[in-house]
């Protein structure tokens, strides 16, 4: 890690040494670090509340507060606050301990060399608190997206954009059924041309037109050419559809699993909605033939 990405990073040192903490304020500050010092754990307290730094630096034993209760006290006021342990030898296994209590690491006292025993170490700590606040501002950033799209989609629907299928099914109840097959037209915005495919017994047949004429009868389409309840749409040459277009966009309309009806949509149409649009409508009218459907049984015994 380059020593120059140590720029605007403050190092809180606190050791009862006032040998040691100078010299590692005075290393420090020649590689471009901010550093603040307190001679023992109730001032380096202190410092904490007026400002947190990035990274602390705390001695292990210190008279009065010593550097594990200095630690849980960081850990409580800052948590977000690095920590690295200075410890001599004789304390190693209290440094370990103060690993479980959340340091990030600890380091050997005396430091021999400042450079690999002490920067590396406060860098890298420092790294991690970076990440770490750049982590929970991504969070938050998505977070608030969400909450953006769901007010956006609250509006949508308090205003009646787009085509909610709860809101289709209101008006099938008392329709007819060249009224369904109007409504079903409907869901396409704009003036885009489309036709409306019902199905009868195996075959898809035109009967309904937006926007265009209807085709002749030839133009009928076989069920199994749409098997699929996942397919979206399919978009191809379908001549005879439309007067001057050979292109269509077929949105297949399954209800329950199975294959209700077909819309088709003039594919080069400059009016052509997009592709969410189309499918809510493609959703909406699933529904509308389902109801057909289930009539048409319940007609039939």
């Amino acid at each position: 890690m380059n020593p120059s990405s140590s720029t605007e990073l403050e190092v809180l040192v606190i050791d009862d040494d006032p040998f040691l903490r100078e010299t590692v304020q005075l290393f420090l500050e020649s590689e471009g670090f901010r550093v603040r010092s307190a001679s023992d754990g109730e001032k380096g307290i202190e410092l904490l509340n007026q400002q947190e730094p990035d990274v602390a630096l705390i001695d292990l034993r210190m008279p009065r507060l010593n550097g594990i209760d200095v630690l849980r006290e960081f850990k409580k006021i800052a948590p977000e606050v690095e920590v690295v342990m200075a410890t001599g030898a004789a304390t190693l296994e209290s440094a370990l301990s103060a690993m479980k209590l959340g340091a990030y690491s600890y380091i050997e006292k005396p430091i021999v060399d400042l450079q690999k025993d002490l920067l590396d170490v406060l860098l890298r700590a420092a790294e991690r608190r970076k990440l770490r606040q750049t982590n929970r501002d991504l969070q938050g950033q998505l977070q608030l997206t969400r909450h953006q799209l769901e007010a956006e989609q609250r509006k949508r629907r308090t205003e009646g954009v787009g085509f909610v299928v709860d809101q289709m099914l209101r008006k099938i109840a008392a329709a007819t059924e060249d009224q369904l097959e109007n409504l079903i037209l409907s869901t396409i915005p704009g003036d885009c041309p489309a036709i409306l495919y019902i199905r009868r017994d195996r075959l898809l047949i035109p009967c309904s037109a937006k926007s265009a004429q209807l085709p002749a009868e030839h133009c009928v389409l076989p069920v199994d050419r749409f098997t699929d309840p996942g397919e979206r749409w399919r978009e191809g040459d379908f001549p005879g559809l439309f007067q001057h277009r050979a292109g269509a966009l077929m949105l297949p309309l399954f209800w329950l699993g199975r294959l209700e009806g077909l819309l088709a949509i003039e594919a080069s149409s400059s009016q052509k909605p997009s592709h969410s649009l189309l499918r809510a409508a493609a959703d909406a009218s699933a529904a509308l033939l389902g109801s057909l459907a289930t009539r048409s049984s319940a007609a039939t015994g």
